[in-house]
């Protein structure tokens, strides 16, 4: 699985797109420039957001502290910047 991975001076940027209120959460599709994802939860209260930070955390193996959305926080198009390096 080839994620598209930008990279940054202070590690890596990634563009997601969610899906909000799946039965079948999980990634849908990797395109060229950003990943599509599958939530389970609802854009409420930031669930679905913590949702998003606690999937990226077990594909991409790094702690949840490490990855911040920096754009798009109320919107299904965001931009996550992930500290550090990948392994």
């Amino acid at each position: 699985m080839e994620i598209p991975f930008i990279k940054d001076k202070d590690g890596y940027i990634l563009k997601v797109s969610v899906k909000t209120g799946s039965k079948k959460p999980g990634v849908e599709k990797i395109d060229k420039d950003k990943l599509e994802i599958r939530l389970k939860s609802q854009p409420y209260d930031g669930l679905a957001n913590k949702e998003l930070i606690e999937r990226l955390s077990v594909l991409l193996n790094i702690p949840k502290s490490k990855i911040e959305i920096i754009k798009g926080i109320t919107s299904k198009h965001k931009v996550i910047q992930i500290q550090g390096k990948i392994e």
